[in-house]
Parts: structure tokens; C-alpha cells; sequence
């Protein structure tokens, strides 16, 4: 069926572009960015398959990278997205009644919940043809499907499928019969003239409604609707009306299954889109912005109100809302080395950055008014990891294990992240060990975010741009959580905090000379 060929939403023809991969290894560097609980987060909201390798695998093709925004940006009609929806739950309702049929022990039953299937499969097709039609979509992905959508449904295969199906329903659901019971025995017959009495029935007793009648749920799981009566009488049936029933049998033997690899495929990308969108809905509709990145060549990083989106989703759910940042590379910076007070945000900071240029490489809306940057061909990172009782080396023989492994990876497309080094050790040994770090990451020419509470690192090179998390002026007990240009001055939160409880030099002169 359908010689059109189509590789999916996300790939361009011929194969190539940013299809989902069903394996995909967790990265190495999604734990220390948080984006373990992120997307463990974002598919615990929908059934299905595991969607969790399509967002562990990372493009680096501008190309495909803005194929896959394209269907995003086209997601964002109200009609269309509606459309996907009734789309994956359709298949979803059509994979149900082949599990459902797979389980009934009866086998005119079984043949009747897979032709249910069949047709549940055909309006689904038909359903998302018309809709993609009416919503006329402009990214190549949702016109090339719906351009193969056209070409199967004319396929002389499936139009013959869809035919039969309607019209094997339509047959039995054109039966008519008496039963006749006598003592024990119940036998079945053709309709011989008799009256039908639920006209007659409905009139009767429509004297006695008041008000509109509410409607009624009825337990259809397999094995729930038909008792050993029910089943009785199907076999009547099956005997009174041989043919209709054998061609159904010869219909399900035709098609034990019908969906297409293609729209397979395009489910789950689907699935992958709508899980996104989903989630982050809620932090959209309290205001927060996202954005499409401008995704090309070279080192730029430029990002404007910038959050971390799962932090986000919490403080949304209670509320509140998150700072966002703005932070921009210049044309000769490659590294952002963040200092300030403890709990002032730098990690989060830092994690906000690793996060962007992931989200962007899967072609996602992300957290920001606007964000450029450049696709890497690595994301590598260190944070600091506690004692491990079962581990023989060091903390710190550890940590220079793992930041010397990371620096034989580092090039100039890549982001490192590094998140304060070398804690374990001297102040001395951490501000040597850390500087020699820093200056093989500018070697190297990568882009990074170094988190450290060595002021010394952000005046190391002119390409080091030091940011510094806030306090409040007024209280400096208080963390604003915006990180900015400025001066690294480890002194500066001390005396703040010293002014603040009247414990400066100067305060306490004061203090002991008015006692003297």
C-alpha cells in the first residue's frame, strides 16, 4: 500500500533527518543536569510506549533540527492539535479491540472486536485526512504526510479493506430474528411478520418521564458483556445466518493486523510532540515564555528570560514563578564563570544552560522570550558527587579522574559544564587544579558554564565573562536568583551580611566608643 515514500514527520526523504529512535542509552550527562527528572516527568503524564529514548537522542543538524520546529510551530493550531489527539487515541482505541479480541475464548465474538478494530482503523485514517486537510499545515513533515496519507486511503488494498468492513457491520447489525422459548429450550428463526413492540413500549410508558433521562455506562470489557445465555444465542445465530458470518471470518483471517509501519511511526512522534507540549502547557498558560531556538553554526549563545522548566511546572502548580536570566556570549567569549552566595542559584543556573542546548537539539519550544545557540557535538559535564562507601579511590583522585576524561573530549562545538571543582581540596590546590581545567576548556574552544567559589577563575582570560548571582540590596540575607555581569567579589555577601547585623569594623568602633 501507499508507494509514496515517507520517512516520518522528522526525517526528511530518503531517510535522513531526525527520526526517533525506539533505543536510545540514557546520556551520560542527564543526571547532573536534572534531565533524568525532567523527562522522567514529562512521559509520566501519558501512556504507551516508552517514550523516553526520543528524548534522550540529541540531533546535531540545523536542518533537521528546524524540520522537526517546523511540526511543532504547526502543532501550535488549536484544530490541528485536536486532530493529532483524536488521531493517537483512536489508534489507541483500535489497539485496545485487537488486545480485547486476542483474549475472548468465543470465536464469533473475537471475529466481531477485530472487526470493530478494522473499522475503528479506517475512521481514524479517514478522520485525520479531513482534519489535516481543513488545518492546511505548512511544515514539510505534516504535508508530506498528509500527501501519503492521500495515497493510502486510494490504494485499491485499503479501500477495499475500508469497504468490506463497513459493510460486513452494517450486515450484521441488519439482523433480524425471533427467539422462541418454550420451557428450557430456546430456538432462533427469521423474522415471520411479528410486530415490533418497542415503539409500542416506548410509548407506553413515556407518560411517566420527567425531565431528560440521564444516560447510563455499561461495563463492555472483554468477558463482561455476553453471559453463557448471550453466547447461546450467538450460536443461533451463527446457524441461522451462516454466510454474513463466514465472510467475517474470512475477512479477520485476511487481516489479523492493519496499521501501516508509517503511521506506527508517526504515532509515536506524535506521542513525542503532544507529551512536550503537554507539559509544558501549564507553564505557558502562567505567562512564562518559550521559543523555537535560532540553531546554526559557530559559538553563539545568546538567551533572554530564561528558567528551568521543571522548577517551573512546581512553583506554577503552587502559585509562584521562577526567575528568569538573559546571558549572551560576545563575539572573542567562550565561558560564563558564575560565583555568588550558596543557595543563590548558580547550579540551577548552570542547569538551566546545559538543559537549553539539549531541548533545542530534539527541536523543542524552550523555556525563553529568545535563545540562539549552536547545536554541540558533545554536552559534557562535572558536578560534584559525595563519598561512595563502595568506592577504593579518593574523592578527589575521583574527581580528577572524571574532569581528565572529560577534557579528552572537549572540542570547539562542544558545552561543558562544570559545577564547583575540586571542593574536596585546599583552597590553594582547588584554584590551581580548577585554572588549569578552565584554561584546557578555552584551549579547546568550547562553550561553557563554570559554577565555582574561586573568584580568581572569572578574571583567568578575556574569554571568561563573570556572572555573578544576586542578593538583595536591602536584605542581604535574601537571594534574588538572577545571575548577571559583574565583578566576582567573595567579600561582598560577608560585609553585607555584617553591615546588615552591625558587626563591620566600623559598627563596632562606633559601638565600643559610645560605651567607653
Amino acid at each position: 500500500m501507499a508507494a509514496h515514500h515517507f520517512g516520518g514527520l522528522f526525517a526528511r526523504p530518503g531517510g535522513l533527518g531526525g527520526e526517533l529512535p525506539e533505543q536510545a542509552p540514557q546520556p551520560g550527562y542527564f543526571a547532573d543536569l536534572q534531565l533524568d527528572l525532567l523527562v522522567d516527568a514529562v512521559v509520566a503524564e501519558h501512556e504507551g510506549p516508552d517514550l523516553r529514548p526520543a528524548f534522550h537522542a540529541r540531533l546535531d543538524d540545523p536542518a533537521a533540527i528546524e524540520r522537526r520546529q517546523a511540526v511543532f510551530t504547526d502543532l501550535a493550531d488549536d484544530r490541528l492539535r485536536s486532530a493529532v489527539r483524536a488521531f493517537r487515541d483512536g489508534l489507541g482505541r483500535c489497539a485496545g479491540q485487537f488486545r480485547a479480541a486476542s483474549r475472548i475464548r468465543h470465536e464469533q465474538r473475537s471475529q466481531r472486536w477485530r472487526l470493530n478494530a478494522v473499522a475503528t482503523y479506517v475512521e481514524v485514517i479517514d478522520a485525520v485526512t479531513v482534519a489535516l486537510e481543513d488545518a492546511a499545515p505548512a511544515s514539510a513533515g505534516m504535508r508530506e504526510w498528509l500527501a501519503w496519507l492521500r495515497e493510502y486511503r486510494a490504494d485499491p488494498d485499503f479501500a477495499a479493506m475500508a469497504a468490506e468492513a463497513r459493510t460486513l457491520i452494517a450486515e450484521l447489525g441488519d439482523l433480524r430474528y425471533t427467539l422462541s422459548i418454550s420451557g428450557d429450550e430456546i430456538t432462533a428463526g427469521p423474522p415471520a411478520g411479528q410486530d415490533d413492540l418497542n415503539a409500542a413500549t416506548v410509548a407506553t410508558f413515556e407518560r411517566f418521564a420527567s425531565g431528560e433521562v440521564a444516560g447510563h455506562d455499561f461495563d463492555l470489557r472483554p468477558g463482561a458483556e455476553m453471559d453463557h445465555l448471550h453466547q447461546a444465542v450467538l450460536d443461533l445465530l451463527v446457524r441461522l445466518f451462516p454466510e454474513v458470518f463466514e465472510r467475517a471470518a474470512r475477512f479477520v483471517g485476511r487481516h489479523p493486523t492493519v496499521r501501516h509501519p508509517v503511521i506506527d511511526g508517526v504515532e509515536r512522534e506524535l506521542r513525542f510532540a503532544l507529551a512536550w507540549l503537554d507539559f509544558i502547557a501549564p507553564v505557558r498558560a502562567a505567562g512564562l515564555p518559550f521559543c523555537f531556538p535560532e540553531v546554526g553554526p559557530g559559538r553563539r549563545l545568546e538567551v533572554v528570560e530564561t528558567f528551568d522548566v521543571l522548577l517551573a511546572r512546581t512553583l506554577v502548580a503552587t502559585g509562584e514563578r521562577p526567575v528568569t536570566n538573559d546571558v549572551a556570549l560576545g563575539r572573542d567569549e567562550l565561558v560564563l564563570v558564575v560565583t555568588g552566595p550558596n543557595q543563590g542559584g548558580k547550579t540551577t543556573f548552570a542547569r538551566t544552560i546545559g538543559q537549553l542546548y539539549h531541548l533545542a537539539a530534539l527541536g523543542l519550544p524552550v523555556p525563553g522570550g529568545f535563545v540562539a545557540l549552536h547545536p554541540p557535538d558533545a554536552i559534557l559535564t562535572h558536578f560534584e558527587r559525595g563519598d561512595r562507601p563502595d568506592e577504593l579511590s579518593s574523592r578527589l583522585e575521583d574527581e580528577v579522574t572524571r574532569v581528565a576524561e572529560l577534557l579528552t573530549e572537549a572540542g570547539d562545538r562542544s558545552l561543558v559544564i562544570l559545577n564547583e571543582m575540586f571542593s574536596s581540596t585546599t583552597f590553594v590546590d582547588a584554584r590551581t587544579m580548577s585554572s588549569d581545567v578552565l584554561r584546557a576548556v578555552l584551549d579547546a574552544g568550547s562553550a561553557g558554564v563554570c559554577v565555582t567559589f574561586i573568584d580568581e577563575l572569572s578574571r583567568l582570560d578575556p574569554r571568561v565573562v563573570s556572572l555573578v548571582a544576586g542578593i538583595d540590596e536591602q536584605d542581604a540575607t535574601r537571594r534574588t536568583f538572577r545571575v548577571a555581569r559583574g565583578r566576582a567579589d567573595g567579600e561582598a555577601h560577608a560585609r553585607a551580611l555584617a553591615a546588615k547585623y552591625g558587626l563591620t569594623q566600623e559598627q563596632l568602633r562606633a559601638r565600643i566608643e559610645a560605651h567607653a
